[in-house]
């Protein structure tokens, strides 16, 4: 294929680069009507199973998100820090806390957050397979209140 820069043939052959100690951290809203979340999901999961690549790469489904930001969802997060905490001290991430854009965020209202939400509404993004599951006791708006199972 002419197209297909050498090297790139096949995506999934990171072994070199996790061998480097490189780390990649991938999200995606699983309600993107433009790309596939399950394509991602599925693309993650042919590299974890790629020799000298297990634990390379960590994706963060947001659940409610559109294309990049937006929809019913928690779509405001930081996953830079966890990053450089899992290159730089060898953690890596699990959960990581997201909000809602609700009324009076300054990073702007998100549209399409319920009216019935809490406008500083907490979830955590959970790393694939895991996903947050209400711990039965706490506030329902507070991502302390559930974990990543």
């Amino acid at each position: 294929d002419l197209m297909t820069p050498p090297g790139h043939e096949n995506p999934t052959r990171m072994a070199q680069l996790a061998s480097r100690g490189a780390r990649m951290v991938l999200y995606h809203g699983v309600a993107d009507a433009i790309f596939s979340a399950e394509d991602t999901r599925q693309w993650v999961d042919r590299v974890q199973r790629t020799p000298g690549a297990q634990g390379f790469a960590r994706y963060f489904p947001v659940p409610g998100m559109a294309h990049c930001s937006g929809g019913p969802a928690t779509d405001q997060f930081d996953l830079l820090t966890p990053l450089v905490n899992w290159v730089e001290k060898g953690v890596a991430p699990q959960a990581v806390v997201a909000r809602a854009r609700g009324a009076g965020n300054p990073g702007g209202v998100n549209a399409d957050v319920p009216a019935n939400w809490s406008a500083d509404r907490t979830r955590p993004l959970c790393a694939h397979p895991t996903v947050a599951r209400y711990s039965g006791s706490g506030p329902t708006e507070a991502a302390s209140s559930y974990s990543c199972r």
